[in-house]
């Protein structure tokens, strides 16, 4: 094996939004065998340097989905974006039908400066709609999880955001609606301009129709000299899919989704019981 690459939330992330100190040491133990690692997210890049340099590791990084690839002293070896005018489209189309958003680029993050509040609101609607089936603490965790990411920059409307001389990156909606939500996927991906897909429960994301984990995988192991016969990866979740559909080893956690698990070669622990730390000894032992 050499190379491994690794989903962040779900997956290398424990359920406090931290990396163990077990999976840090099994990094650690697969780099100096030799083996290169890839943290590979929908999280915009310089978010996860700051993650690894509080867990002090450092790899190779796989940001927005694939919009861009940065090596693990930060150059960049690639990017591919969503053009102004499509972004404008599609934050007109979003604030119409008053969705939370972000806009990921190769600066920052970008949100509605009242987005917190507007998915409190659909928290509190959805757990007064079904106060027995819904589990309260899972819901108000999953909204407030957005705001600890690196780079926030709130503003009063989509225009400032256009304002910016930014690349555009990925675009994430998040909705605790599910019929809202499925008719913002399907509304998007009708337009057949871009690549969309979900990549946790509550959200759906955006990103140039020639962007994926997978395909920036395979850009970043054929630039390292690495044959795809000697991978693997890691993850939880649908924008997972294209990395297992290139590696030798796809390994859904045991928190995946059945369907997730389904397709994939191995299933490992979870990602809360260090999976991640136990695979890797595993194949590297």
């Amino acid at each position: 094996m050499k190379l491994i690459a690794l989903d962040l939330d779900g997956t290398l992330l424990n359920n406090k939004s931290l990396i163990s100190n077990e999976n840090i040491d099994a990094i650690r133990y697969a780099q100096n065998k030799g083996v290169e690692v890839i943290i590979s997210t929908g999280r915009p890049h310089f978010d996860v340097f700051s993650i690894c340099e509080k867990a002090n590791i450092s790899t190779h990084i796989i940001g927005n989905n694939g919009a861009s690839i940065h090596f693990k002293d930060k150059k960049k070896l690639y990017s591919i974006g969503i053009d102004k005018k499509d972004v404008k489209g599609i934050l007109y189309w979003l604030t119409d039908k008053n969705f939370y958003y972000e806009v990921s680029t190769n600066k920052a993050i970008y949100t509605p400066f009242n987005g917190k509040d507007m998915l409190k609101i659909e928290a509190d609607k959805l757990i007064s709609s079904n106060p027995k089936s819904i589990n309260t603490k899972e819901i108000y965790k999953s909204y407030e999880k957005q705001f600890i990411q690196a780079g926030f920059i709130f503003v009063d409307n989509y225009k400032d955001i256009l304002d910016r001389n930014d690349d555009f990156y990925n675009i994430l909606a998040f909705s605790f609606d599910e019929e809202k939500r499925k008719a913002g996927m399907d509304y998007f991906k009708n337009l057949n301009k871009f690549s969309v897909f979900s990549s946790g429960n509550h959200n759906f994301e955006i990103v140039n129709k020639h962007t994926s984990k997978g395909a920036s995988l395979e850009r970043l192991a054929s630039n390292l000299n690495i044959s795809l016969d000697e991978t693997m990866a890691f993850g939880d979740n649908y924008n997972d899919v294209s990395m297992f559909e290139k590696v030798k080893y796809s390994i859904a956690m045991g928190n995946a989704d059945e369907n997730i698990k389904s397709i994939c070669k191995l299933v490992a622990d979870t990602n809360y019981n260090n999976g991640v730390a136990k695979m890797i000894y595993e194949f590297i032992n």
